[in-house]
């Protein structure tokens, strides 16, 4: 079998630690001579080698990397050359990552974490975007969990502006969760890579979730939480990546809103405040190039947002029944409109049925809640407003 085959057996061992691995390939050399030195052992003394001397068949091994070349799944084990370094030297750190796609150079790359809530409001989609974008333009590859609302807008507005993702699952490598996210999925894989510590097959439990933020930080140079509350997932991909002596950014929202508390708590306890991307940016500028005319493109798309704001102020409010009223005053707009009577509510369902275009239609939502055609729940859902 393969060395390969050697790391997935030695991954998929219940009760062993990647530290008790990593210490065992100290003393062994590889995952090949922590079998070996298994099989001779004979002690039932408690020691890891004693645990793994009940665990030596090699034939779930043998189809998980049967499953992989049927699926276009890369494992990418602990001691090859492209499993990255960032990630190497982290505590319990996965010995084995899944990956689809193309893993980018992380040693070389800037890259930054982008999460929060699957429960955004649209000001925090909105900076999502803004800020998926802007890193995107500046050339960093931007890192998150691919999960509703934070992490799905930042990782389109990435796309959209030519950017690279890696989106890191709580799931098995071969699972889209959530469903509807299949399309971005595609899109992540075709120009980045989507990882896992899970081989195809895997059955997902409600740990897993969690235990991927630690990858997340640990691929990122810094990780920026867009909106998290109180209790939100974000803040434990937070607390990681202070652990591993990564920086941690916050957006920050008013003090009332619970949205944001996650997020506030952060800065009060030293998070870096930030009010997009280029404040990311400006910490490494000079350890890291970035693309030429990064700062012409990203100020000129600020400008045109800002401009389309301008011209918002001056809609007057009003209430549309799509039965009744007058349909949207664009193109974009009636497909908005359209979509969410179908029942695509969600902003990802809503970027995919206008061709894929975050920034666009996130700016475009944001117009159409102002003036009171549409309504942002607070489950990160849109709804039609009824006359």
């Amino acid at each position: 079998m393969a060395d390969a085959g050697y790391w997935i057996w030695l991954s998929s061992v219940k009760g062993l630690s990647a530290s008790a691995a990593l210490k065992l390939l100290e003393r062994y050399g590889s995952a090949e001579g922590i079998r070996k030195a298994a099989e001779e052992h004979k002690s039932e003394d408690g020691s890891a080698l004693s645990l793994l001397h009940g665990s030596l068949d090699l034939s779930e091994a043998g189809r998980i990397s049967s499953r992989c070349a049927e699926k276009g799944v890369r494992p990418i084990c602990f001691d090859d050359a492209e499993y990255p370094e960032r990630l190497r030297n982290i505590y319990d750190p996965p010995l084995v990552l899944y990956v689809k796609g193309r893993l980018p150079d992380i040693e070389s790359s800037l890259c930054i974490g982008a999460v929060g809530t699957r429960r955004a409001g649209r000001y925090g989609l909105n900076m999502a975007a803004e800020i998926g974008s802007g890193l995107a333009l500046a050339g960093a590859v931007i890192v998150t969990g691919a999960a509703e609302g934070i992490d799905t807008a930042a990782a389109s507005s990435a796309l959209d502006s030519g950017g690279v993702v890696i989106a890191v699952l709580g799931t098995a490598i071969d699972v889209i969760y959530p469903a509807h996210n299949a399309g971005i999925f595609r899109r992540i894989e075709s120009s980045g890579a989507l990882v896992s510590e899970h081989p195809p097959g895997y059955k997902t439990v409600r740990a897993s979730f969690a235990r991927r933020n630690r990858i997340i930080s640990g691929l990122s140079l810094g990780v920026a939480v867009i909106q998290a509350p109180e209790k939100s997932g974000a803040l434990i991909t937070a607390a990681c990546a202070a652990e591993q002596g990564r920086d941690v950014f916050a957006v920050p929202g008013r003090a009332d809103d619970p949205g944001f508390r996650g997020s506030n708590m952060l800065i009060r306890d030293g998070a870096r405040l930030i009010f997009g991307a280029e404040d990311i940016i400006d910490e490494y500028r000079e350890s890291y190039a970035l693309n030429p005319g990064f700062d012409a493109r990203f100020a000129a798309r600020g400008a045109a947002f800002e401009a389309e704001k301008d011209v918002d102020k001056e809609k007057s409010l009003e209430y549309i029944d799509l039965n009744k009223a007058p349909a949207g005053n664009d193109v974009l707009e009636n497909i908005i409109l359209s979509s969410i009577a179908e029942g695509k509510n969600y902003a990802d369902q809503l970027i995919d049925a206008a061709g894929g275009n975050a920034q666009e239609v996130l700016s475009k939502l944001t117009i159409m809640t102002v003036a009171g055609r549409i309504s942002a729940l607070p489950d990160g859902r849109y709804e039609i407003k009824i006359q």
